[in-house]
């Protein structure tokens, strides 16, 4: 039996013993992966099969209404999928392109996958056609699901898939409504040992084009452990995300965590205004909310607080957060922010502890079970209080396999016992590791390596600030200086005044050497397509410019 029992979570109450919910979050360790591990077989039809009329998904379509999908039905609709799509020609390890939005089908089709030892390659459905394209070639799909919407998308890519499916079906598409209505036989699971290729997702680009990152089924056994056994999710739990389905926190927080651990996920479809989220959390009673930094703060400068009762958690990964952010949600929510640490490589490895002080650039502990350390050039590690690379040991099991590339996994970047996150930051004497920023995004300037994170901290903490990036600008005497973007509260209006008083700020928060010496007033910054802000984009422009 590979789910843990079911057990009530009291998702009423916000924690009211944060003592007790720190050392859980520092101390529980998720069990080893199994020898053979197929999330299909081992997760989802064993619930189906001793709780089916316990709530897997709860769906809220574009137009409002809802739709609730038990593990039973859920298990159901997912293997008349994957008898069809084993029909139309697709075996084991062939990789299936899965492009949909935010409904029920898309875990209908993921579990498909699953099901069948097919491996999903969940894509960002803001991406054009021939971004789609690239990603088609890149992993070599023989198959696709798509939302019929986005079914156009494919013009120029996919003329030899063996099967391609359509939530409503299209010309040429198979119509997946049709095909989970239908009565049939469910196929045999796959057997999947714990280092077969079970799953595809691509980089964001962040800093260069989107990579093919490969996990194997060991890496979906420990997204489905942490950090949700630490949080104390189970069966009464809601958990929901705003995440595109084609980023690794939709699959951590609306499939694998949630059903892991018996609770349910919530997943909305079309645009999702600011005062809607708040809403869906007080009215669907939301108890985990995954959001990044951006998301949270706007929330905070736009909507007034609402009574959330039934929240426990707020857990944000992908952004640097600020002590100011932590505190004031905390405030606004009542319930405590967490944050955790990792990388599509990479599993989520640290969590803050809701006990401690919250410091700017704080990314937590490593959990049990968990090597992420600080690293020199020579791989050797650094003692506290060091800048050096963060880095993952190669033992930890919910680590990549590689890279895909040409119709195999390559290695990933790696020094001695270590992977390379690319990714700067310390640890002080408590073990809490801190982050710098990626190490291209670090500024030289006349003989400091400044991280734009700490600047960023800085600034947002003055009230005229809403959001802001710090890139290296090119200089004459320095090499490099650190520019600012800033994006100004409502009711601010940029003046050299105002540029002034935020470098003083600055200079009044950290080191006076790390001040924005150029200070530029934008109405947004340029982000990629999972939302987080292009500092390489900002970066070359300046270069480019000058």
């Amino acid at each position: 039996m590979i789910v843990p029992p079911m057990h009530e979570s009291n998702p009423g109450a916000v924690p009211g013993a944060l003592a007790d919910a720190g050392r859980r979050l520092l101390e529980t360790r998720a069990p080893q992966p199994p020898s053979d591990f197929n999330f299909a077989r081992d997760v989802l039809h064993v619930h189906a099969g001793r709780s089916p009329d316990v709530l897997a998904v709860l769906g809220i379509a574009a137009d409002g209404r809802l739709s609730r999908w038990t593990y039973a039905r859920m298990a159901e609709a997912s293997s008349r999928l994957a008898a069809a799509m084993q029909a139309g020609g697709l075996v084991a390890g062939d990789r299936v392109i899965v492009f949909m939005a935010r409904t029920p089908l898309w875990q209908v089709g993921m579990s498909a996958c699953l099901h069948l030892g097919l491996i999903p390659v969940p894509c960002v459905t803001q991406i054009s056609e021939s971004e789609l394209a690239y990603r088609v070639t890149q992993c070599g799909a023989r198959g696709a699901l798509a939302s019929t919407e986005l079914v156009p998308r494919f013009a120029n890519a996919g003329a030899g898939f063996a099967f391609r499916g359509a939530s409503s079906g299209s010309t040429g598409w198979a119509d997946i409504g049709a095909i989970i209505d239908r009565p049939q036989p469910a196929p045999p699971f796959a057997s999947m040992p714990a280092d077969a290729p079970a799953l595809i997702y691509f980089t964001s680009g962040s800093s260069g084009m989107p990579k093919p990152v490969v996990h194997a089924a060991r890496g979906v056994f420990v997204r489905g452990w942490q950090p949700w056994r630490q949080l104390g999710m189970g069966e009464g739990d809601l958990i929901w995300t705003t995440s595109d389905t084609g980023w690794t926190r939709a699959g951590s927080c609306l499939l694998f965590g949630p059903w892991s651990q018996g609770a349910a996920a919530l997943i909305v479809d079309g645009a999702i205004s600011l005062e809607d989220r708040l809403r869906i959390l007080a009215e669907q009673g939301v108890t985990i909310y995954g959001a990044v930094a951006t998301e949270l703060r706007q929330l905070l400068a736009s909507v007034p607080a609402r009574s959330l009762p039934q929240l426990r958690w707020t857990l944000s990964a992908g952004e640097a957060m600020t002590a100011d952010l932590a505190e004031r949600w905390g405030e606004y929510s009542g319930a405590p922010l967490v944050v955790g640490y990792g990388q599509t490589e990479t599993p989520t490895a640290t969590l803050t502890d809701p006990q401690r002080e919250p410091l700017n650039g704080m990314i937590g502990a490593p959990m049990v079970g968990n090597c992420v350390t600080v690293i020199d050039n020579q791989g050797h590690e650094l003692p506290v209080g060091e800048e050096g690379e963060l880095v993952f040991s190669l033992d930890d099991p919910g680590l990549l396999l590689g890279y895909w590339a040409d119709g195999a996994v390559v290695a990933s970047p790696r020094l001695g016992q270590w992977h390379l996150t690319g990714d700067r930051g310390w640890r002080d004497a408590r073990g809490e590791l801190f982050f710098i920023g990626r190490s291209d995004d670090v500024i030289s300037s006349a003989g400091y390596r400044i991280g734009p994170t700490e600047v960023e901290n800085a600034l947002t903490q003055h009230p005229a600030v809403a959001e802001c990036a710090v890139a290296a600008s090119p200089d004459a005497q320095r090499t490099e200086v650190v520019k600012a973007f800033v994006v100004l509260q409502p009711g601010w209006v940029g003046s050299d005044a105002l540029s002034a008083d935020l470098q003083d700020h600055v200079k009044r928060l950290i080191a006076p050497y790390k001040y924005p010496r150029k200070l530029e007033f934008v109405t947004s910054l340029p982000r990629t397509s999972s939302g987080k802000v292009s500092r390489r984009l900002l970066r070359q422009a300046e270069f480019v410019e000058k």
